[in-house]
Protein backbone atom coordinates (compact mmCIF):
# COMPACT_ATOMS: atom_id res chain seq x y z
CA UNK A 1 0.00 0.00 0.00
CA UNK A 2 1.41 3.68 -0.25
CA UNK A 3 0.32 6.78 1.64
CA UNK A 4 0.31 10.05 0.64
CA UNK A 5 0.96 13.90 2.55
CA UNK A 6 -3.29 14.83 2.21
CA UNK A 7 -4.21 11.93 4.94
CA UNK A 8 -5.71 9.62 2.42
CA UNK A 9 -4.33 6.32 1.54
CA UNK A 10 -3.13 5.87 -2.16
CA UNK A 11 -5.00 3.44 -4.52
CA UNK A 12 -3.58 -0.53 -3.61
CA UNK A 13 -1.88 -1.70 -6.69
CA UNK A 14 -2.94 -5.34 -7.82
CA UNK A 15 -1.71 -8.12 -5.68
CA UNK A 16 -0.04 -10.91 -6.67
CA UNK A 17 0.58 -14.93 -5.09
CA UNK A 18 1.90 -14.58 -1.52
CA UNK A 19 5.87 -14.50 -1.39
CA UNK A 20 7.72 -17.23 -0.72
CA UNK A 21 4.61 -19.68 0.05
CA UNK A 22 4.62 -21.37 -3.58
CA UNK A 23 8.07 -23.01 -5.10
CA UNK A 24 7.79 -22.40 -8.79
CA UNK A 25 6.16 -19.09 -8.83
CA UNK A 26 6.58 -16.65 -11.21
CA UNK A 27 6.19 -12.88 -10.28
CA UNK A 28 5.06 -9.91 -12.34
CA UNK A 29 7.69 -7.24 -12.10
CA UNK A 30 7.12 -3.59 -12.56
CA UNK A 31 8.68 -0.32 -11.19
CA UNK A 32 7.10 3.02 -10.52
CA UNK A 33 8.55 6.31 -8.76
CA UNK A 34 7.19 6.61 -5.10
CA UNK A 35 6.92 10.65 -5.36
CA UNK A 36 8.20 12.90 -2.41
CA UNK A 37 6.96 13.15 0.95
CA UNK A 38 5.03 9.13 -0.24
CA UNK A 39 5.41 6.30 1.78
CA UNK A 40 5.31 2.34 0.25
CA UNK A 41 4.48 0.48 3.56
CA UNK A 42 4.68 -3.57 3.36
CA UNK A 43 2.90 -5.72 5.72
CA UNK A 44 2.50 -9.03 6.90
CA UNK A 45 -0.78 -10.91 7.30
CA UNK A 46 -0.30 -11.09 10.94
CA UNK A 47 -0.82 -7.31 10.98
CA UNK A 48 -4.02 -7.15 8.98
CA UNK A 49 -6.18 -10.07 9.79
CA UNK A 50 -7.41 -12.09 12.62
CA UNK A 51 -10.10 -13.24 14.64
CA UNK A 52 -12.58 -10.31 14.28
CA UNK A 53 -10.52 -8.64 11.60
CA UNK A 54 -11.58 -9.65 7.71
CA UNK A 55 -8.38 -8.92 5.62
CA UNK A 56 -10.33 -6.14 3.83
CA UNK A 57 -10.91 -4.45 6.81
CA UNK A 58 -7.28 -5.18 8.15
CA UNK A 59 -5.86 -3.59 5.02
CA UNK A 60 -8.27 -0.36 5.31
CA UNK A 61 -6.89 0.65 8.93
CA UNK A 62 -3.27 -0.24 8.18
CA UNK A 63 -3.56 2.44 4.91
CA UNK A 64 -5.76 4.92 6.86
CA UNK A 65 -2.87 4.77 9.76
CA UNK A 66 -0.23 4.53 7.45
CA UNK A 67 -1.68 8.05 5.14
CA UNK A 68 -2.17 9.53 8.71
CA UNK A 69 1.41 8.80 10.23
CA UNK A 70 2.19 10.32 6.88
CA UNK A 71 0.07 13.70 6.51
CA UNK A 72 1.40 13.95 10.51
CA UNK A 73 4.75 13.82 9.36
CA UNK A 74 6.57 10.90 11.19
CA UNK A 75 9.95 9.41 9.75
CA UNK A 76 9.33 5.71 8.48
CA UNK A 77 10.14 3.87 11.75
CA UNK A 78 6.85 6.32 13.54
CA UNK A 79 5.23 5.13 10.86
CA UNK A 80 5.91 1.26 10.93
CA UNK A 81 5.32 1.95 14.90
CA UNK A 82 1.92 3.51 14.54
CA UNK A 83 1.14 0.94 12.37
CA UNK A 84 2.04 -2.00 14.77
CA UNK A 85 0.39 -0.20 17.84
CA UNK A 86 -2.71 -0.54 16.28
CA UNK A 87 -2.22 -4.52 16.16
CA UNK A 88 -1.50 -4.47 19.41
CA UNK A 89 -5.11 -3.10 20.16
CA UNK A 90 -6.56 -5.90 18.27
CA UNK A 91 -5.41 -8.71 21.03
CA UNK A 92 -4.45 -11.46 18.55
CA UNK A 93 -0.45 -12.19 18.21
CA UNK A 94 0.40 -13.60 15.05
CA UNK A 95 3.84 -12.54 13.11
CA UNK A 96 3.96 -9.58 12.39
CA UNK A 97 6.23 -7.45 10.43
CA UNK A 98 6.03 -3.40 8.44
CA UNK A 99 8.24 -2.41 6.17
CA UNK A 100 8.40 1.30 5.32
CA UNK A 101 9.96 3.37 2.87
CA UNK A 102 9.66 6.89 3.45
CA UNK A 103 10.54 9.55 0.56
CA UNK A 104 11.70 12.66 1.87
Amino acid sequence: MAAAPAGLPLPPSRGGPVLGVVPGTEYREGTFTLDEDNALVMVTDGVVEGPGLTLDAGLERAGTLAAQAVHDGLNAEETADRILDAEVDVDYLDDVAVLVIRRT
